[in-house]
């Protein structure tokens, strides 16, 4: 069992990755409105390397805790994909978050991650638990919709 295993623990990183994401954007998109969104979204990513670099030389010993040979052998294709979209979200969440409000812009990405992310829980998708979207689970979905509806249109 490891520190992450912890529900507490997680739920804390969880909150903090939610402020995080919640100055990123405003945050580039205020840099995109004197520089150029690719440019924000450029330097959103370079800054982001070093942090990342450090904590995955840390965690695998310089790397050399993954046999990498077996992981690129028994990895699909489609799960080397992440950093890409990540680029994409970031991208677009620059491009319009000035333009929109944050609290329009992060609802909608919010409730679309949601949406998605019920959707592969359902499917079992990419190897994730299989999870049946019921009632309860539903009707918070649809409140979710509802709510950003609401958030959009007042």
């Amino acid at each position: 069992m490891t520190a992450l295993d912890n529900v507490a623990l997680g739920v804390v990183l969880l909150i903090v990755g939610g402020v995080c994401t919640g100055f990123q954007g405003p945050l580039n998109g205020r840099l995109a409105m004197s520089t150029s969104g690719s440019f924000s979204a450029f330097l959103s990513f370079a800054l982001g390397f070093w942090p990342l670099l450090i904590y995955f030389l840390a965690d695998t010993k310089g790397g050399k805790s993954i046999d990498w040979p077996e992981a690129t052998k028994h990895t699909p294709a489609y799960a080397w994909l992440g950093g890409l979209f990540g680029s994409i979200f970031v991208l677009v969440l620059t491009l319009v978050i000035h333009r929109r409000g944050a609290s329009i812009t992060n609802g909608l990405i919010v409730v679309t991650q949601l949406i998605i992310s019920v959707v592969i829980d359902q499917a079992g998708a990419f190897d994730n638990e299989q999870h049946d979207c019921g009632g309860l689970r539903g009707g918070g979905l649809a409140c979710m919709i509802v709510g950003i509806a609401l958030v959009t249109l007042f």
